[in-house]
């Protein structure tokens, strides 16, 4: 069944414990696959996918600070190899035709890329297993409904002020990072209420998409800028860095300055009176089914 909410979803307790254990499961299947890149970048998506269900019911759910801290050690274990491939994938669209001066840095960088993945912690997909049979006990305290609407107003209202921070000093790539984490959770549980009005919230979630993608790619950036830094200079010489980071740098200005007016039009409103809205749409469409 998709990531969103269901018609046959008997509570929000049902839809949290349903679409977890679906994305867990689903993650332990990858699992078979690593090291496969693919299949790495599938389990991280499981992961995230999860974390940002567990913030939307945080402030009922008790379990939600132990099991965020199991999906964010799987993940943190699996990202030394997404690492290397995000820098050479980045380093290929910014030079499609790179000079002779940068192919010794290419070449490193296709090795790193291919380099024998590091062997998973032991235990891994235990603790993920473990995790997705207590998920499957989960009950939200309180009124769900409310947490619900906590929820969706603390997601908006923290991207908007992850944005604003950004804002202020775009030359920290921490708190770009932070803002595009905060646009990827209001992307996923976007996704939740697709169903509730698809013609409206399909289109939010491809703001949302895009948002986060181009957030992403400043990111990848980063990754690949500090990378750089501490190469060794007869790798990368003077003159070859300063032309990788003054790519990088106008690059880093040029989604910025599509990212925040488009951030803008997305999180506009009050996140309070938005939530309000949006569960409000959810009980009516519960109820017609």
């Amino acid at each position: 069944m998709a990531y969103a909410f269901h018609r046959d979803d008997r509570s929000p307790d049902h839809s949290l414990r349903r679409i977890a254990t679906e994305e867990l499961s689903t993650a332990l299947n990858r699992f078979e696959a690593v090291p496969a890149p693919e299949a790495i970048h599938g389990i991280r998506k499981n992961l995230k996918k999860t974390r940002a269900l567990l913030r939307l019911f945080r402030s009922a759910l008790p379990e939600q600070p132990a099991a965020n801290a199991v999906l964010r050690e799987v993940a943190a274990a699996l990202s030394a190899r997404r690492d290397a491939a995000v820098r050479l994938a980045t380093f290929d669209r910014l030079f499609p035709e790179p000079p002779e001066a940068l192919q010794p840095l290419r070449i490193r960088l296709v090795a790193d890329s291919l380099a024998p993945a590091q062997d998973i912690p032991h235990g891994l997909s235990e603790r993920l297993s473990d995790l997705r049979d207590q998920a499957a006990t989960w009950r939200l305290q309180g009124k769900p409904h409310r947490a619900l609407k906590d929820g969706l107003a603390r997601t908006r209202r923290k991207a908007r002020q992850a944005c604003d921070a950004a804002r202020k000093a775009p030359e920290r790539a921490d708190l770009v990072h932070e803002w595009r984490k905060r646009v990827k959770d209001l992307w996923y549980q976007t996704r939740l209420v697709v169903p509730v009005w698809p013609d409206l919230f399909r289109v939010l979630t491809a703001e949302a998409d895009a948002l986060g993608e181009a957030l992403g790619n400043h990111n990848d950036l980063a990754i690949l800028a500090n990378h750089l830094a501490v190469l060794p200079e007869d790798l990368l010489p003077g003159p070859a860095r300063d032309l990788v980071q003054a790519q990088i740098d106008q690059a880093r200005s040029d989604i910025l300055a599509r990212a925040f007016p488009a951030s803008d039009r997305l999180l506009a409103g009050d996140p309070e009176a938005m939530a309000d809205t949006w569960v409000a749409w959810l009980k009516l469409w519960h109820r017609s089914r």
